[in-house]
Order: structure tokens, then C-alpha cells, then sequence
């Protein structure tokens, strides 16, 4: 299962990020559209600030998508490839179906840098890409690492919110925040669990 899932990631990390950045350059005419010079690198304000607004941006995209991928006949066609590990490891992350990928995965990474374009610097898509990476794998590994930087984003998820998902095939949609699962009433199986969980662990 690892073999095949490190395959289908090399996959989708090569061949479908070339396709849907080609397509991407031929919709902005043959150019990428973000800032590229040197002299307008982004201070730290400006990083943060765009950091927050891809975060929102990047959460939205990702939960309208990854619900839509739950219905039929979305779910049997392209969806169920990702669920085929009950307990997700940090591989399955981008474990997908390469339509699922250029939707969910890299269109939802790129939703909000499009949005910017070239008010946004190149080098912060870098930036932004380590972190999307990172923060990807992190909700997969099945582990709560207490010093995991994504701990201190406010409504932040995290492996067991996305590991619940997993197991129970249904609800918490979302990536970085619980804030749409929240206003669509999609996680709330999770918190009733989770609530019962931590009654009976304080009975015993």
C-alpha cells in the first residue's frame, strides 16, 4: 500500500502540478501571475498578512470541494482512492485520484494566490507551499505532535479532527480550520464523540 501510494503521489506531484500549471499559465497568457521581481521581496507583514488571507481562502475552496467528492457518484469515481486507509498515514495525504488532485488539492492550494495575483510575490508561494505541505501531512500522520506549529492557528484541525473523518467517512471537511465545518453543521458527529469520550475518561 505505501509503494502504491508513494507512486500515485510522485504522479500527481509531477505530472498533474505540470498539467494544471500549464493550464493555468495559458488562462493568464502564457505567464504565471504572480510578482517576480527582486527589489519588491515581501516583508514580514506582508507575508503574514497573505499567509492568513490563503489560509481562508485555501480552507473554503478545499471544504466545498472535498464535500462535493463525498457525493455520488463523485465519491465511487474519484474519492473513495483516498479512503482506502481507514487510519491515514502522512503518504496518504496526497494519496488521490488525479482528478481529485488538480481540484482538491492543487486548485484549492492555488485558490487564494490567484486571487492575489501579481500583488503577490512568487516567493511567497514557495513559502506558502512548504507550509501547505507540512500542515497536509501533519493532519494525516494519525499523531498529535504538542509541538506542532499548526497547534496555534485559532480553530485550528488537527490529526484526530481529520483522523475522525477517516474512520467515520463522513463530516470535518475542512483543512486548516474547523470554521466551515462549524457554520455547515459537519462536524458535529465529532464533537458529540468527542465530548462522550472525555465523559467517560473522567468517570474512570
Amino acid at each position: 500500500m505505501v509503494k502504491k501510494g508513494m507512486m500515485l503521489c510522485i504522479f500527481n506531484n509531477t505530472v498533474m502540478n505540470s498539467l494544471c500549471l500549464t493550464l493555468t499559465s495559458w488562462a493568464y497568457n502564457w505567464q504565471l501571475p504572480w510578482n517576480f521581481e527582486q527589489e519588491k521581496l515581501p516583508d514580514s507583514w506582508e507575508l503574514m498578512r497573505h499567509f492568513v488571507f490563503m489560509m481562508f481562502a485555501e480552507d473554503l475552496f478545499y471544504y466545498f470541494t472535498h464535500r462535493v467528492f463525498h457525493c455520488y457518484p463523485f465519491y465511487q469515481l474519484f474519492h473513495k482512492t483516498h479512503h482506502e486507509l481507514d487510519h491515514p498515514l502522512a503518504i496518504s495525504a496526497e494519496y488521490q485520484h488525479p482528478v481529485e488532485f488538480m481540484f482538491s488539492i492543487h486548485y484549492s492550494f492555488f485558490f487564494g494566490m490567484l486571487l492575489l495575483g501579481n500583488r503577490m510575490h512568487v516567493f511567497t508561494t514557495m513559502i506558502w507551499a512548504i507550509l501547505r505541505v507540512l500542515e497536509i501531512h501533519d493532519g494525516h500522520s494519525g499523531y498529535e505532535f504538542p509541538w506542532s506549529i499548526f497547534r496555534l492557528i485559532p480553530f485550528g484541525t488537527d490529526a484526530t479532527y481529520h483522523d475522525f473523518h477517516h474512520t467515520r467517512n463522513v463530516g470535518n471537511y475542512s483543512s486548516f480550520m474547523t470554521i466551515w465545518d462549524s457554520v455547515f453543521n459537519t462536524n458535529i458527529d465529532f464533537y458529540e464523540r468527542y465530548s462522550k469520550s472525555n465523559k467517560k475518561a473522567k468517570n474512570v
